[in-house]
């Protein structure tokens, strides 16, 4: 997103002593971070969580953040909209693989199945960095986005699909898995109007940052389950697609645990940008608005309290015999707030004999990588990453005992195995996933029995 240089002096003006007194203390090697965190990395930190502990309402953060900024410079992009599917299975196959990695107690939304708007993102070639968006309809772009495409094999001479799933709030767990899963069907199996012509599974690579992680993850996991259960297929638009893995999952940052239960989350905090919650995990409400609190009252803003440490919610969760049978995975993660829950589940990955790719980089925040890209670690991310998409294409990953540990201010890299990458046990994590989702249910319970008694009597 991009913004104009008045908008951005006038969002920092208020934070001026704060910046200033970052750099000076920065720079004589006195700030918290110093030791860590180059100036830049340190001001992005410290300015953006104090802009974020401003909480807004959730409405206005999220036409904030699916503002579009216009299109221009060295990329296609080309807008479509996978149609909704004839058929409730795709809905239906979410739900047998949540009552599968359930305990019978959980409960969530019922979305329905709709269609998915996305984007088709290629490299431009041969462009200025502010050329305009040529003036063609959207499967005219995707054909001059096609006729650049020069291979799978490569991060800039391939194409990507990104997908606008719903949000929450509003449309909480399991809409956007649902989404998640009409859109991968909807590239094996092209829906009638599509740009597109039918992409192998093991040409397809799932991939996101953050919370997009999180969905690359379980949607992962749904497959899996979907497999090991015994079902082949799933009917769409009128035709059975068969249940195919893909290639390869990379996650940045990928948000692993929503219940945020692991030590990172404070211990990290001075490091990152992300606001932690407080010790009982709660976190300072957003300003109420017209999809916030939600009706019933729950905790968390993407899901029931039932369903915090549900594999197919936290990936922390799955348990090393549900990762068997896993393609390769490549993270990154840096010294934030999520590290402990990357580490375990990468962990946990590599015990079920998962080829598990992981970049730490140490001193750095929450999706450093795309924040930082011209970081000598973020470049070093973006290698590996590249050497993973096509090792996995190829065919030609092996199996790693050891990640790949970045240290700050010194780029030194060192090797520790993955048993080794964090000292938290298995059993200390279990124990704080089943008290996060324990105490949600508890409050989420006493919010539905004080709204019962809000409610007028009838006179009799």
């Amino acid at each position: 997103m991009s913004y104009s240089a008045f908008a951005i002096a006038k969002l920092l003006f208020p934070y001026l002593p704060l910046i200033l007194k970052t750099t000076i203390l920065n720079l004589l090697n006195l700030s918290p971070n110093s030791t860590k965190q180059n100036l830049q990395t340190e001001l992005v930190v410290t300015v953006l969580k104090a802009i974020l502990q401003k909480r807004a309402p959730i409405s206005k953060a999220q036409r904030i953040g699916c503002r579009d900024p216009g299109i221009k410079g060295p990329i296609w992009i080309s807008k479509t909209t996978f149609t909704k599917p004839k058929e409730e299975n795709v809905q239906d196959a979410v739900f047998r693989a949540i009552r599968e990695l359930g305990d019978g107690q959980e409960t969530y939304c019922v979305p329905g199945v709709s269609a998915v708007e996305g984007e088709w993102t290629g490299h431009r070639k041969d462009v200025a960095s502010k050329e305009p968006r040529p003036d063609l309809p959207e499967d005219g772009m995707y054909k001059k986005l096609m006729a650049d495409v020069t291979s799978d094999l490569t991060i800039t001479g391939a194409r990507v699909f990104s997908a606008r799933y719903r949000l929450a709030p509003q449309n909480p767990f399991p809409a956007a898995l649902v989404d998640a899963l009409v859109c991968y069907l909807s590239l094996l199996s092209p829906p009638p109007g599509s740009f597109h012509d039918a992409v192998p599974a093991n040409r397809i690579i799932f991939c996101g940052d953050s919370a997009g992680g999180n969905l690359a993850l379980v949607l992962l996991q749904t497959l899996m389950t979907l497999q090991r259960l015994g079902i082949e297929s799933i009917q769409f638009n009128g035709k059975d697609i068969p249940i195919e893995i893909p290639a390869a999952v990379s996650g940045f940052s990928p948000w692993c645990d929503i219940g945020r239960t692991q030590p990172s989350i404070w211990d990290n905090e001075k490091y990152d940008f992300l606001v932690a919650p407080s010790r009982t995990g709660l976190t300072e409400p957003p300003p109420p608005d017209n999809i916030w609190p939600a009706k019933p009252q729950r905790v968390e803003l993407y899901c029931d309290g039932s369903v915090v440490c549900h594999p197919l919610i936290s990936p922390l969760a799955a348990l090393p015999a549900l990762w068997e049978g896993s393609p390769p995975i490549y993270m990154c993660v840096g010294t934030e707030a999520l590290q402990d829950e990357c580490l375990v589940t990468a962990r946990r990955m590599h015990k079920a004999g998962v080829p598990v790719f992981l970049d730490y980089l140490e001193g750095m925040p929450h999706c450093s990588a795309m924040m930082f890209p011209k970081n000598p670690m973020s470049k070093k991310c973006y290698a590996d990453w590249k050497d993973f998409v096509q090792g996995a294409l190829e065919g030609t990953l092996e199996r790693r005992d050891a990640a790949n540990w970045i240290q700050a201010k010194t780029f030194k890299e060192t090797h520790p195995p993955f048993e080794d990458l964090t000292s938290i046990s298995d059993t200390e994590v279990d124990q704080a996933l089943v008290n996060a989702q324990r105490w949600r249910m508890d409050k989420e319970e006493q919010w539905r029995n004080e709204a019962s008694n809000e409610m007028p009597k009838a006179k009799l």
